[in-house]
Order: C-alpha cells, then sequence, then structure tokens
C-alpha cells in the first residue's frame, strides 16, 4: 500500500501540484475497488442467506419426504432468492462500502493518504463507480429477473403441487384447499396418506368424520379426494341422521385446490404495469401499479446514493473501525426502511403525487450525501486538531497495570462479550430487516399501518432472537480468537505456557451460560410470541375488517364451524360445535344461531339445539345456553407453537388415541437439542481458529463462520425431514446433527493436539 501511495500520489518533480488537487492514482483505484468487492459481496451473500433460511427445513422436507426432485427445489429456491437480491443490493453497498473505509481506516491506510497529500474524500470516486456497477445490477433485477422469477415460481409450484398431492398437509394441523378444509391426526411421510380425518366438504356442506383419506392427483389438473370409513351428524328436516358409509370420493378442482391470490404486481412486466396504469378504472389499483413501477428503478438508484453516502458517514465518523462501520450502516438502513414504509404509507394517500412518494427515500439519501460530503471538508480539519491534542493528554492519563486475578479470564471474557453482543445486535437488526424485505409486498397489499407493523414484529422478535443467538456465539467466538492471533497475543500465551484450551476457556463458559438462557426462551418464550405474531398477521394484517369468514378449526377435542367470526367483539355467528371422541367419531353436536364471549372463555348462545349419540342413534337432548369455549376461537397451532411440556402433553394424547406421534417426538428433540448449537458451534469454530499459526484472519473465519453456520441449518432441515418421514428415530432425529458436528469438533481437537506434539 505505501508503495502504490508513493507511485501515485507523489507529484512530478517539474511541474508540482497543491497537495489537495492530488488524485488517486490507477493502481490505487484499483486497489480500492478491491477493497470494497469482499465486504460487500459477503454483506449480500449474508442477507441472502439469511432470507432463505427459514425456507432451508421446508425445502429439506420436500425432497426428503414430498417426493420432490433436488432440481426442482433448487429452482424453486433460487425463483425466491432473485427478488431479495435486487432488494438487498442498496444495503450490502452500504454496509460494504463502511466495513472496507473502516479497515482502511483501522489499518492507517487513510492517514497514509493523508499523509501523501491525497484527501479522504476522494475514495468518493471508486466507491461511486462501484455502487453505480452494482445499481446497474439491481436494476436489472428488479426491472427484469424479479417478474421472471416470480412468475416462474407461480408455475413450479403449480406444477409440483399437482404431482405431489399432499405437499402441504401436516399432522395436527388445518389445511385450507379453497373451499376444503383438511385436518388430520397423522400424515404419511409424503402427505398423501391420512388417518383420523375431518374434512370440510363444500359439496356436501357437513364435515365428514373419517378413520382414513388418501390424496391423489387427478389428470384434470385437481386433487382427488378417497374418503374411507366416513360418518355424517347432521340436522335434517325429520331429525337427527347419523351416516355411516365405506367409501366416497370427491374431486377439487384447481380453482378449489388454489391458494390465497399471488400478487399480480410483483410478477407483472414493465410493460403490463405501463398498461395497467392507463386501463385501470379503481384509482387505488391505477396507484399501486403507479407505485410498483417507480420503485422498480428508485430502489436501484438507492445502490449508487447509499454507496455515495457511506463516504461522508465515514469521515464524519472519526476513526471508524470494520465493526463500527458496520454498526452504522446497520442505522442508516434501519432509517432508510422508516424512511420506505413513509413512502408506502404516502403512495396510498389520496392526493400525494406517486413519483414524489416513491422517490422520497432517494430524495433524502441525495440530500444527506451531499450535506455530509460538503460538511466533512471543514469537519477534517478540526477533528484532526482536536485528534493530535487529545492523543497526549490520554496517555498521560494511563494507569498502570495492577497484578490481579484471573486477569486472563476477564481479558478475554470481556472481549468475546463485547463481540458477541456487537455480532448479535448486527445479526438480529439484519434478520429483522431481511424479514421487513421480504414481507414488505404484502404489507403493501394489505395496506398495513405502521402500528400493526410494529406489533407484529414485537410479537416475532423472540423468535428472531432465537435463530440469531447460535449464529451471535459462533461469529463471536471466532472472531475473538482470529483477532488474539492476529495481533500476536495468541501465539505469545502458547510462548508462555498457557494452553489453548485454556485460552478459550472464558469463551465456553460464557456460551454455556447463553446455552441455559436460550432454553427458556425457546421453551417458554418463542411459542406463545410465534402463535402471537401469526395471529396478528392473520387477522389484524390480512383482514383489515377482523371479521373472519369460514372459520373451521379443531381445539383439543371440539371441532368449530363458524360461518363469520369477529374475534375483536367476541361474537360468532352460524356455530356449529362438535365434541370428537378418542376413535375421531362425533360424539355431539351443538349449533347456535349466535353466540357472545362474555368473559374467561364462556360463551353464551342464542338458540342453542344439542344432539347426541348414543347407542340407539342420534337424538335431540336440552342444550345449555352457556358453554366454555374458549378465548380463541380461531386458534391453528402448529408444533412450533408447543413448549416441550405441551408437546409432551400432545404426544400422549396422540397415542393414547392409537396413532403415530412421530412428529411431534421429532419437534421435541429438535427443541430439546437446540441449546446445544450455542456451545458447539462456537467450540468448532474456535477450533478452526486456532489451528496455527499461521492464524485465519478475520475475513478467513468469517467464511468459515458463515458455512458452519449454513451446515448446521442444513443438517438440522435434513434430520428433522428424515426424521417426519420415519427414517431416523426421533431422538437421533433431533439430537443428530449437533452430534455430528460434535464429533467433527472432537476429531479436530485430536488432530490438532496429534499436530502439536508431532
Amino acid at each position: 500500500m505505501q508503495a502504490e501511495l508513493q507511485r501515485d500520489a507523489e507529484p512530478s518533480a517539474a511541474e508540482p501540484l497543491p497537495p489537495r488537487r492530488w488524485r488517486l492514482g490507477p493502481k490505487l483505484f484499483r486497489y480500492v475497488l478491491r477493497e470494497l468487492a469482499f465486504p460487500t459481496l459477503f454483506a449480500l451473500l449474508g442477507l441472502t442467506l439469511l432470507a432463505i433460511a427459514a425456507d432451508l427445513i421446508g425445502f429439506a422436507d420436500l425432497v426428503v419426504n414430498r417426493g420432490w426432485g433436488v432440481r426442482q427445489v433448487v429452482e424453486i429456491a433460487l425463483f425466491r432468492t432473485t427478488p431479495m437480491l435486487g432488494r438487498a443490493i442498496p444495503f450490502s453497498v452500504l454496509m460494504g462500502s463502511l466495513i472496507a473505509l473502516g479497515r482502511l481506516g483501522a489499518d492507517r491506510e487513510i492517514l497514509a493518504l493523508e499523509a501523501s497529500g491525497v484527501s479522504p474524500r476522494r475514495l468518493a470516486m471508486p466507491v461511486a463507480l462501484f455502487a453505480s456497477a452494482l445499481a446497474v445490477g439491481a436494476l436489472w433485477v428488479t426491472a427484469f429477473a424479479a417478474p421472471s422469477a416470480n412468475r416462474s415460481l407461480d408455475a413450479a409450484l403449480a406444477a409440483s403441487a399437482q404431482r405431489s398431492a399432499g405437499t402441504v398437509l401436516r399432522s395436527g394441523v388445518v389445511n385450507t384447499f379453497g373451499a376444503w378444509r383438511i385436518q388430520a391426526e397423522e400424515v404419511s411421510a409424503r402427505g398423501d396418506r391420512l388417518r383420523g380425518v375431518l374434512l370440510w366438504v363444500p359439496s356436501m356442506g357437513q364435515t365428514v368424520f373419517a378413520q382414513n383419506a388418501s390424496i391423489e392427483p387427478d389428470p384434470s389438473g385437481g386433487k382427488r379426494v378417497l374418503i374411507e370409513n366416513g360418518v355424517v351428524l347432521r340436522q335434517a328436516e325429520n331429525g337427527p341422521s347419523y351416516l355411516r358409509f365405506d367409501r366416497m370420493q370427491e374431486l377439487m378442482s384447481p380453482e378449489q385446490a388454489e391458494a390465497e391470490p399471488t400478487d399480480w404486481l410483483s410478477a407483472a412486466t414493465l410493460g403490463e404495469l405501463a398498461t395497467a396504469i392507463g386501463a385501470q378504472s379503481d384509482a387505488s389499483q391505477r396507484r399501486d401499479a403507479q407505485a410498483e413501477l417507480q420503485r422498480r428503478f428508485a430502489l436501484p438508484v438507492a445502490a449508487l446514493l447509499l454507496g455515495l453516502l457511506a463516504v461522508p458517514l465515514f469521515l464524519s465518523g472519526g476513526t471508524l473501525s470494520r465493526a463500527g462501520g458496520l454498526v452504522l450502516g446497520l442505522v442508516v438502513t434501519m432509517v432508510y426502511f422508516g424512511l420506505l414504509q413513509l413512502s408506502n404509507a404516502l403512495a396510498r394517500a389520496e392526493g400525494f403525487p406517486v413519483v414524489l412518494a416513491a422517490w422520497l427515500p432517494d430524495l433524502v439519501l441525495a440530500a444527506a450525501a451531499l450535506l455530509l460530503l460538503v460538511g466533512t471538508r471543514r469537519g477534517a480539519a478540526v477533528s484532526g486538531r482536536l485528534r493530535a491534542l487529545r492523543r497526549p493528554r490520554e496517555s498521560a492519563r494511563e494507569r498502570p497495570l495492577r497484578a490481579r486475578r484471573f486477569v486472563l479470564d476477564r481479558y478475554v471474557g470481556l472481549r468475546f462479550a463485547e463481540l458477541a453482543v456487537l455480532c448479535f445486535a448486527a445479526l438480529l437488526i439484519a434478520f429483522v430487516l431481511v424479514d421487513v424485505v421480504d414481507n414488505l409486498q404484502w404489507f403493501t397489499k394489505y395496506r398495513s399501518t405502521l402500528d400493526e407493523v410494529l406489533r407484529f414484529y414485537a410479537a416475532r422478535l423472540p423468535l428472531l432472537v432465537s435463530r440469531v443467538v447460535p449464529m451471535a456465539l459462533l461469529v463471536g467466538a471466532a472472531l475473538t480468537v482470529s483477532l488474539l492471533g492476529v495481533t500476536g497475543e495468541l501465539l505469545g500465551l502458547r510462548a508462555c505456557g498457557v494452553p489453548t484450551l485454556r485460552t478459550v476457556l472464558p469463551i465456553l463458559a460464557l456460551c454455556g451460560v447463553v446455552a441455559l438462557c436460550y432454553q427458556a426462551i425457546v421453551d417458554r418464550v418463542v411459542p406463545h410470541a410465534t402463535a402471537r405474531a401469526r395471529q396478528i398477521k392473520r387477522i389484524e394484517i390480512k383482514n383489515q375488517a377482523t371479521e373472519q369468514v369460514s372459520v373451521w378449526t379443531r381445539i383439543g377435542d371440539h371441532l368449530y364451524e363458524i360461518d363469520r367470526f369477529d374475534p375483536l367483539r367476541g361474537v360468532a355467528q352460524g356455530l356449529t360445535l362438535y365434541e370428537v371422541g378418542s376413535d375421531g367419531l362425533p360424539r355431539s353436536r351443538t349449533d347456535a344461531a349466535e353466540a357472545r364471549h362474555i368473559g374467561r372463555g364462556v360463551w353464551q348462545l342464542r338458540d342453542p339445539e344439542r344432539i347426541e349419540v348414543l347407542p340407539d342413534g342420534p337424538r335431540f337432548v336440552p342444550a345449555d345456553s352457556f358453554a366454555e369455549l374458549g378465548h380463541d376461537l380461531n386458534a391453528r397451532v402448529e408444533g412450533s407453537e408447543f413448549s416441550i411440556a405441551e408437546l409432551r402433553d400432545e404426544i400422549r394424547v396422540v397415542e393414547q388415541r392409537g396413532y403415530s406421534a412421530t412428529p411431534y417426538r421429532v419437534d421435541l428433540n429438535v427443541k430439546l437439542a437446540a441449546p446445544l448449537a450455542c456451545v458447539v458451534l462456537p467450540a468448532l469454530a474456535l477450533l478452526f481458529a486456532t489451528g496455527g499459526p499461521p492464524f485465519p484472519r478475520p475475513a478467513q473465519i468469517l467464511v468459515l463462520s458463515a458455512a458452519v453456520g449454513v451446515a448446521h441449518l442444513l443438517l438440522s432441515a435434513v434430520g428433522a425431514s428424515l426424521g417426519y418421514g420415519g427414517a431416523l428415530p426421533p431422538v437421533v432425529a433431533g439430537f443428530g446433527p449437533i452430534g455430528l458436528l460434535l464429533a467433527i469438533a472432537a476429531l479436530a481437537a485430536a488432530g490438532a493436539r496429534i499436530r502439536r506434539r508431532g
């Protein structure tokens, strides 16, 4: 670097130039571009991995159990990732630029530039060129690649759903196919064979209770449902009836099996959007099309503006390090997301220009970059004088070292704690931002208010925290030891006879303490918070009127059918309540024109009628005007929403009914094994980080940490999928992935010990 500065920045002897006019030479220009490339691409890769991390388990299950090919799943993953790339490029440019400039500042290369007469503001030129190249790539993605990927994704999902009949079916979960509702106590690995089945059949207008059912693709494009040993309990004109049948076939047409309609704006081409703007008669839809068209160009321009903003942000931040650059980039990204939310709200407001609303975030970024770039010219000299005056005072105040107990433990532990907290904050913010980007389309589609979005993420935050903690410990531990190796401290400790295990022992001890707290979070906080976030998303965001139509759900031994349900008012109209026996067949049926929640889970029924199944047949019996139906009739509970105690209770109940509880047992073992990742992953990273000299540099250890994290996610996904399919025992499916990583760590430790002895 010093040689390049001397060759590129040294003025000609015949015609000297003032230092303030010296420019970056070609070699130095290329050097800065290379420094920008790695952190930017690493940030882009990290954001993309975060976006698809939540889908890895689902993708693995599709390959292992649902009969999908690896090529199909890879194509679908690429289709889902492509739109995310366009949205992630601007923020990757910002964070990558700040991290690269922070590294140049931490390594005193910015100081070398100033000493050679080159103003640091000249770095804006290579940053702008680099950001412009990525902005062009983002424009191609948002304008052409992303709409094509969305259309291809819809086609691939539709084709795969026709080939695999029961792709989305899960044990104990109510599944919706148009007007159909299906819930089964036991679902086969491929999802096409069901036991203990409840079905709402639209053609009959009744719920069918069946011992067995199967779902097969139909040549017409729909799905054929074969129901065996079924029972229907209903009210007829001549009284109650209890119908039994051996076999019945029903056809779900493609329209009935269709999921909720996709947002056509995200899949429309530029020409289709322009046509829709001119032909759309609905003013609201026309504004949505205009906003979508403008955003496809505004977002790539933001990549250039964020890159330009990075230089004055760095210069105004003083001695900004790599970590400081990352944190500052995340803060600016959060501010930009706030501007995007404001832009969406203004785009929906009647009377406000759509073009101005869509470009408002870019205008704010441009103004901020210009003001900061002008302001740094005056602030540089002042800050330099202040730093020069401050250094002697700081050195004069240095305290003499005092011998204390546990100096090494405190030093390593505090350094690890600082880096782990920093990594946790950075990863959590990145997770939230990626999740917001992923959900931004349906926030706009359902016209979500800021209050709804904030409450949704307040409820979703524990889930995101549970995903971040192991990765933060992994990266924090690896970076701590890597920095000790780079500065020579690790080698010095070895020279003094301090073994490596003694050096990293404080890190492992802190990870163990965090693992105990992590167990409580995963078991007690995450399940209820996830259920609450799902409820806010389904009721308050996706249905602004909050009133639900055609509610059909099972809670415990009760099945609820409701024509219209308003959970906020506590009113259910057209209520039918079934009591289901241990054999899966109905024991009674209660119908009421209306039910009102009067408190503590008790509902008052209007005009109730009750049928009980007696040995001599169904009969009307007197009905009570009050019933304990619970607080939330429309609860849809999945295995991820159960605590460990609730999972054990559910396993006991399901097995008492004679059904297999394998999926629940897999979920239970996955939850029990989750805290081990907080210790095993950092231990594995520590083994690689201490495998020197020479010791891995921070950039290398970051790549290695990302590989270890992705490997853990993939192994966990495949293990759970094999457990769901019965190929692995539930204990092996839950503890096997972390056990495999632990075995790798033990082998690596043994190999390192043998090499040191040799």
